[in-house]
């Protein structure tokens, strides 16, 4: 497996769990109840994998391919960089706009549905120009050499025993939230 194969994982573990974002967002859109502890889970999800990922492509693959003049002013990495601050930024309203879902506080829920959508609108956009462009960009311009070294460094910081239990935790959430949300929406 190479190191594009496990971003692209990654990737489709995104997606997946974006299914499951915007089927929350639908129901606190309508007004219905909402399992905070879900809603939760899945917010953590996409700040704290997100990161993981996104700071790999910045640390790693970034660095690599700034050797082959693909640097930070160019127009793919630069862009691919504000989305990703983009998305931590996201995720900071997302988490306050929760705490004041979970407190009561009226019109939350309104502000939290149109901040899930425009983050989702985000990600979206973002798996697309990696998926259709950037990774094939870099998996050509990277020799054999550079995409070993990124893989042993991806495989090195998986096995750090608080990552592992970390990815361990959101495989279950993986396995079980898309289940759960297609329940509410049969027809969808």
């Amino acid at each position: 497996m190479s190191f594009v194969d496990i971003l692209l994982e990654e990737h489709r573990q995104f997606a997946t769990m974006l299914g499951v974002l915007e089927a929350l967002a639908r129901r606190v859109a309508a007004g219905d109840e909402v399992p905070l502890d879900v809603l939760s889970d899945v917010l953590e999800f996409f700040d704290r994998f997100a990161a993981q990922h996104h700071d790999r492509e910045e640390q790693l693959l970034f660095p690599f391919l700034a050797g082959h003049g693909i640097g930070p002013d160019q127009t793919a990495v630069h862009a691919l960089r504000a989305q990703h601050e983009a998305g931590r930024v996201y995720n900071a309203k997302l988490r306050g706009e929760f705490r004041q879902l979970a407190a009561g506080e009226a019109g939350a829920a309104a502000a939290l549905a149109q901040t899930l959508g425009a983050f989702s609108e985000l990600i979206r956009e973002h798996l697309r120009i990696e998926d259709e462009y950037f990774y094939a960009l870099a998996d050509q311009v990277l020799t054999p050499a550079e995409h070993e070294r990124i893989l042993r460094q991806l495989e090195r910081a998986a096995n750090d025993p608080a990552a592992r239990q970390a990815r361990q935790r959101y495989l279950r959430m993986l396995a079980t939230y898309p289940a759960m949300v297609a329940a509410w929406d049969p027809g969808r």
